[in-house]
């Protein structure tokens, strides 16, 4: 037909689901705000707490948002995944009582969830297949989409500044 043209429509992300400590159904590429997932496992966790303090600038932003997932795939038995869950809770806890003392931020753990994934299929969404032995990340922008993935973050410096020069 004359005069039209065909335009390839990009599809929409594919959403990736996850479950938080909580129960709750966390959209980890929603839409509305930009998204930082990490990546962590149990031996990650003084490099995921000096890296989500790094973030603390960005925390109180209504167009951020921070995910992080604990890789214990074959590492918990269902008989103590509660227990942990309860940990994971208790340090939430603490990093909320943080957030509202330094920076005035109620409930911040409500836009950082933390998604303890014990059978691997969030992680695989993200592409994630192996235990790492240091952090990673991906970001998404307001559509969803992704924008930034890094492999092997070194430090709270790196990490900052990938942030920083998305935002």
């Amino acid at each position: 037909m004359a005069g039209f043209t065909t335009v390839a429509l990009k599809a929409a992300p594919e959403p990736i689901q996850g479950q938080d400590v909580n129960g709750r159904s966390v959209d980890v590429n929603g839409k509305g705000h930009y998204t930082v997932v990490l990546y962590t496992n149990p031996d990650l966790e003084d490099e995921s707490r000096a890296m989500t303090l790094a973030l603390d600038s960005y925390r109180s932003r209504s167009d951020f948002a921070l995910i992080r997932v604990v890789d214990l795939r074959g590492n918990i038995p269902a008989s103590m995944r509660g227990i942990v869950r309860g940990q994971i809770r208790s340090e939430m806890v603490k990093e909320d009582k943080r957030l509202k003392k330094q920076l005035g931020i109620v409930n911040a753990s409500a836009h950082a969830p933390i998604i303890p994934d014990f059978s691997g299929a969030t992680l695989d969404a993200l592409g994630w297949s192996s235990v790492y032995t240091q952090i990673h990340l991906v970001v998404y922008d307001t559509h969803g989409k992704e924008v930034k993935r890094v492999a092997d973050v070194s430090d709270a410096k790196q990490l900052t500044k990938v942030v920083g020069d998305i935002l």
